[in-house]
């Protein structure tokens, strides 16, 4: 028959009722403090999440991370109103047109399905993934309509895409002369968009 732990630890002085609970129960012990502090860093890490006033998505190697630092902190101290709650955030995902390894394909992948949910707002790709994108009905809006860019597209024809090396804004990224920039037709945020646009065109 189990004894009651009462009665286990009656006869013990403190130190060894301390001892005796910490031989049988300090997997437990453990494990309940691991899921406590677990627990915090969980609450504070969304606590802290700011909101993304700007999604930009660039698919490719190679960008310079530091330079994706500064350009994000730039464009949030220019955009951006609250930015105690809310930042410009970029994001990179692995491709190489000439080795479409696993990495490259996940990329792909996910940036579908991040364009499928509107989640992109604006996205960098290679110029020949560009085209095949915009070869697709409605997959792009055109940047004539957006505020600010008359001046840089006197065109009448509809554009979808603008390279990157044509934008001053970018170049700490340190991209390569094939990338363009294009938004996604069923973008969330086009108010933002037009503000970056104009931005751009100063």
């Amino acid at each position: 028959m189990k004894q009651n732990i009462k009665a286990i630890l009656a006869p013990m002085s403190t130190k060894e009722r301390f001892a005796y609970i910490w031989d049988y129960y300090k997997f437990h012990i453990i494990g309940s403090i691991t899921a406590i502090i677990l627990l915090n860093l969980l609450i504070s890490s969304i606590d802290e999440k700011k909101e993304a006033y700007l999604n930009i998505t660039i698919l490719g190697n190679g960008v310079n991370p530091e330079g994706i630092a500064q350009l994000q902190e730039q464009l949030t101290n220019e955009l951006v109103k609250d930015k105690a709650d809310e930042e410009v955030f970029i994001e990179t995902l692995s491709y190489d047109k000439s080795s479409p390894d696993a990495a490259s394909r996940a990329g792909v992948q996910k940036m579908v399905a991040q364009i499928t949910t509107g989640s992109i707002d604006l996205l960098i790709v290679d110029k020949e993934l560009f085209e095949e994108i915009s070869s697709q009905q409605n997959s792009l809006l055109a940047i004539n309509d957006l505020k600010g860019t008359g001046k840089r597209l006197p065109s009448n024809e509809e554009v979808y895409g603008i390279s990157t090396s044509d934008i001053n804004l970018l170049a700490p990224l340190k991209l390569d002369e094939n990338k363009v920039l294009c938004i996604p037709s069923n973008t969330k945020n086009l108010e933002q968009i037009n503000e970056l646009f104009s931005l751009i065109s100063e």
